[in-house]
């Protein structure tokens, strides 16, 4: 007599099932970060169109022209991100290396005689000379890459990204009133 053949159970591909839904959770994932951006965009907007009619809100002052930091407040957590928020305004998280380039372009020279009202601009070579001190090498790019991550994170957290100011020939730094308090 021949072997008995077990009836076999229904087969299906586990790793093809499970590549379909980490597909739909990126799907998902995409789908509610559209949407959050969406709501800070409208959020800001009402907050322009608002003006200053809501007392005691919370939250950044609206973008504006010529919007400048009087205070900033930086706090390192013990897993090397900080904490940040800009004129008692909504705080928000940086990464170690952007924590390290904003404070270093938010600390420029503060006692300057000039009459620019600023910290001073920092060179984008200070900037990689900052950087390339984990012993790295990173070229004048990858600097204008970070910048344009530090805007984006700023707009994110609902503040003008213009507040991070850049010059083709003097570098980059952040609109911070000289004199104005920092807390780290």
């Amino acid at each position: 007599m021949a072997d008995e053949m077990e009836p076999l159970g229904p087969r299906f591909n586990l790793d093809a099932s499970l590549r379909d839904v980490l597909r739909e959770v990126r799907q998902v994932r995409a789908g509610l970060d559209g949407y959050v951006s969406r709501l800070d965009r409208l959020e800001v907007e009402i907050l322009a169109l608002l003006g200053g009619r809501i007392a005691g809100r919370v939250g950044p002052v609206p973008p504006g022209p010529g919007r400048v930091a009087h205070n900033l407040e930086i706090e390192a957590r013990h897993d090397g991100y900080s904490v940040v928020s800009i004129d008692g305004g909504r705080k928000f998280v940086l990464a170690p290396q952007l924590a390290e380039v904003f404070r270093f372009i938010a600390t420029g020279d503060k006692e300057r005689s000039e009459k620019d009202p600023l910290v001073s601009w920092r060179s984008r070579e200070a900037v990689l000379e900052l950087l390339d001190s984990d012993g790295r090498s990173y070229s004048r790019r990858y600097v204008n890459n970070l910048v344009h991550r530090l805007r984006q994170t700023l707009r994110k957290a609902g503040y003008d990204w213009n507040l991070i100011q850049t010059h083709r020939q003097k570098g980059v730094r952040f609109a911070f009133k000289r004199g104005a308090k920092l807390m780290e």
